[in-house]
């Protein structure tokens, strides 16, 4: 699914506080279908959050996760993950295996961070949501 929000619109997004920026991470999500993420030579890149928990960080987009992709992550490329991967397979994988995701990360790392069944919990609620008609 495509989106007529031009890069430098999305790229705005990395300047809202990160509350506000995972609330538009899941509705750009339920509205495309696809979250992205950096995948380098090794695969895809995680992070550690301040307490030392291991993240996979995920984008709304494809423009603000390329911002992203510098320092250790400059040979990085976006990738999309499709929602239904990310649902079935990705979030309840993670949750097993004690990771966290971390959120619309910004290139000076702020980003909410958050168990994944409760990332899951969220996008099911939004997609329940609209498939009843509620538009926010």
């Amino acid at each position: 699914m495509t989106d007529s929000t031009s890069d430098g619109d999305r790229l705005e997004l990395l300047e809202l506080p990160a509350e506000e920026r995972y609330v538009e991470f899941l509705s750009w999500a339920m509205r495309t279908g696809c979250v992205w993420a950096l995948r380098g030579r090794g695969g895809f890149i995680s992070l550690s959050d301040d307490e030392g928990h291991v993240c996979f960080p995920f984008w709304p987009d494809a423009a603000t996760a390329r911002a992203s992709a510098t320092g250790d992550w400059s040979d990085c490329q976006p990738e999309s993950v499709s929602l239904d991967a990310l649902i079935s397979r990705w979030l309840p994988g993670m949750s097993k295996d004690g990771r966290l995701v971390a959120v619309c990360p910004t290139p000076d790392g702020s980003s909410v961070v958050i168990d994944p069944a409760w990332l899951l919990r969220d996008l099911l609620e939004d997609d329940a949501e609209s498939r009843d008609g509620f538009t926010p």
